[in-house]
């Protein structure tokens, strides 16, 4: 009777370890051909993975003219009143735990932003990159093996259709650090779900 249930536990518990080595086995086998082809995706930073309505108030507070080099360094170093969004930081964890390159573009000056870059580097190493003009993002993601753009505005959608890779919509929360066209579904591409949040 002893034997025979620790024999059970025995078996439950090989059962376990092999499912278990066969999901880390197929997690390799994705990472492997995702690492060796380069692959890649982008991420907006402004109300895609952050939202970043306080740090533009802090840095409008901070500076009398909004598009003075005062302006962009208050705005780079208010990273700890910006709020993570859950949803679409989760996926950009999700497809770096995939081997995807993750990089991020920031639609501001790149003005005393080497702490913002510091911040997400764990996320993004060695590609965090600002971008001042909106409809100049595709230019970066011309070079390697993109296959989707992850963005909030219709601009961003259009960036992607640029280059011919995915555009993903992520939603926008009630207060927006941006005034551009914002029109989910619109363009016919992919709206997450709950990603305002």
């Amino acid at each position: 009777m002893v034997f025979k249930s620790a024999r059970a536990k025995v078996e439950k518990g090989w059962t376990t370890t092999k499912k278990l080595l066969a999901m880390m086995s197929v997690w390799g086998l994705f990472f492997s051909l995702i690492t060796i082809s380069h692959l890649s995706v982008a991420f907006d930073y402004d109300d895609t993975l952050v939202d970043s309505v306080k740090a533009y108030e802090k840095a409008s507070g901070a500076a009398t003219q909004r598009a003075s080099p005062t302006y962009w360094a208050a705005l780079n170093n208010a990273y700890d009143v910006e709020k993570v969004k859950y949803v679409p930081f989760t996926i950009a964890c999700a497809l770096r735990a995939l081997g995807f390159r993750v990089m991020i573009m920031a639609e501001r000056q790149g003005t005393d932003g080497d702490a913002l870059k510091k911040e997400w580097r764990k996320l993004s190493p060695r590609s965090f990159i600002f971008t001042p003009d909106p409809t100049a993002k595709h230019l970066h993601m011309q070079e390697g093996h993109f296959v989707a753009f992850f963005g909030d505005s219709d601009q961003d959608m259009l960036e992607a259709k640029k280059v011919n890779i995915l555009g993903v919509r992520i939603r926008r929360g009630k207060r927006s650090a941006k005034n551009d066209q914002y029109s989910p579904g619109k363009m016919g591409e992919a709206v997450i779900p709950l990603s305002q949040f």
